[in-house]
């Protein structure tokens, strides 16, 4: 953040929104905040010292608080015995708070937006100076009688994502990296990147003048839920939301620092389909980057430039994939790809799905096997879906009231042939156009097929598939009768 590149596009950032701030800031202001870091970036710590200018120990000192998870307590006393222990006149801040300060500027900061404890609206934009949830009424604080701060019942701590992405052009090397997939990215039908995928290049078609703008940014949405408290307790648990900008080479793109926290989700429990009222916030930012774009400073050419960003798909685990594309993942029609033609079937305790040969190539040699259900398949289906079928059935979706208020029927109505809403990622522009809107996480499906595999072959109980039930299963469907049970 200290070198001559990133001073270059600070003034790009300090206009950014920081709570309590309008989000457009004057030009007087830019000129004024970008002074102030240019002094802290000049200024010795103490007399003499050439190594660290108040704003490089700014930056190490935060850093090291959220490496080592330093309380803000300690932080204090740590900062306090520097002060003493340096010599005099010297610039170090005595609390956390001063520091903090410092940095507030940069657009590293987060919004709080209240959220209905029912999970039905956000306190936000039109909602946001009503006292109670604007669909069922519940109180937005906890103890509306109480004197002095009012303590809201959920909070949504909502990281912005456009100061984010401009502050990946600050730097020239890693403008440059941004951008690395039209420039060095080799083609040689191998995916060893998303700009090989199928799905890239057709966007591109759809969307030429995206296209012609190689510092247009493309976008990965990534969720699961955790438990904040590092132990094996499930009273509590919070979703959060991670973005994940593709432009960036291959191995670089999946690492850590590159990881854009945009939302953390409070509740006792999963979200599950409420979780589109938390992405409200990420949404509309998404369709104001897609639509006008922002102004930002590019390090690596010197020029100002407009970046607009798209969201390419999401990634998660199956069961999240029912939270986000809206298909519910039980029951007989809980195969996305098999969509309104079945191909499950009831068996002792479990249903079952083996009639998927039809997904094979024809000449595969299992089409003619009668080992997974006792027939031959000639029929040939395609693993792609239509567009236009996906979305004939969701336009016959009737509207479903998200929420757990009492209003709400605890089972809601289906539309068919499985969906359980129509997902907010709809209202981005682009978003029905897609083939591929969804990846399920390619480790969690592994690590089941493994634990299957090996818990049968071993004999491991938990994870044995082996079983009487199977047994049963083969002589009700009258094949392989030397596995019949005895």
């Amino acid at each position: 953040m200290l070198d001559d590149d990133h001073m270059d596009g600070i003034d790009a950032l300090v206009s950014d929104q920081i709570r309590g701030e309008p989000r457009n800031a004057t030009e007087d202001e830019k000129v004024c905040n970008f002074d102030k870091f240019k002094q802290d970036a000049n200024r010795e710590l103490y007399p003499g010292c050439t190594d660290y200018s108040v704003l490089k120990f700014v930056i190490e000192i935060l850093n090291i608080k959220v490496i080592t998870n330093l309380s803000n307590k300690r932080l204090d006393m740590m900062l306090e015995l520097l002060t003493n222990v340096l010599p005099k006149g010297n610039l170090v801040p005595r609390l956390i708070y001063e520091a903090k300060k410092i940095l507030r500027d940069l657009g590293m900061s987060h919004e709080h937006i209240d959220a209905c404890k029912n999970d039905c609206a956000l306190f936000w934009k039109e909602n946001e100076n009503l006292d109670k949830c604007p669909v069922c009424e519940a109180p937005r604080y906890k103890d509306t009688c109480a004197q002095g701060k009012k303590i809201p019942h959920k909070v949504l701590h909502y990281f912005l994502l456009t100061p984010r992405l401009r502050r990946l052009y600050m730097s020239s090397q890693r403008a440059k990296d941004m951008r690395w997939y039209i420039y060095k990215c080799v083609d040689d039908g191998i995916m060893r990147h998303p700009a090989n995928s199928e799905e890239w290049k057709e966007f591109d078609l759809q969307y030429p003048d995206f296209a012609l703008e190689p510092r247009n940014v493309r976008l990965g949405l990534a969720t699961d839920g955790f438990n904040p408290f590092g132990n094996m307790n499930n009273n509590y648990n919070m979703w959060h939301v991670i973005i994940i900008p593709y432009n960036l080479p291959y191995w670089m793109v999946m690492k850590e620092p590159y990881f854009i926290l945009s939302l953390l989700i409070p509740s006792p429990h999963q979200p599950r389909n409420k979780i589109d009222i938390y992405l409200n916030p990420l949404v509309d930012e998404l369709k104001e980057l897609w639509k006008e774009g922002v102004d930002t400073y590019d390090a690596y050419s010197k020029e100002h430039f407009l970046i607009c960003a798209t969201l390419f798909w999401t990634i998660h685990d199956y069961p999240r994939f029912d939270n986000m594309s809206a298909w519910r993942t039980k029951g007989y029609p809980s195969c996305y790809t098999c969509n309104d033609e079945l191909y499950s079937e009831a068996l002792k305790s479990k249903i079952g799905f083996i009639n998927h040969q039809a997904y094979l190539p024809m000449e595969h040699r299992w089409r003619h096997s009668r080992l997974h259900n006792g027939l031959s398949k000639k029929q040939k289906r395609h693993l792609e879906l239509q567009v236009g079928k996906i979305q004939e059935q969701l336009d016959r979706m009737s509207n479903i009231i998200l929420g757990k208020h009492p209003s709400n029927k605890k089972r809601q109505l289906i539309g068919e042939p499985n969906w359980s809403k129509v997902s907010i990622l709809y209202k981005l522009p682009y978003w029905k156009n897609k083939k591929l809107k969804h990846n399920i996480d390619v480790m969690y499906v592994e690590k089941n097929i493994s634990e299957s595999t090996y818990g049968t072959l071993l004999g491991i109980k938990r994870r044995n598939k082996d079983t009487d039930k199977a047994w049963i299963n083969l002589q009700n469907m009258n094949f392989r009768h030397t596995l019949h049970l005895k």
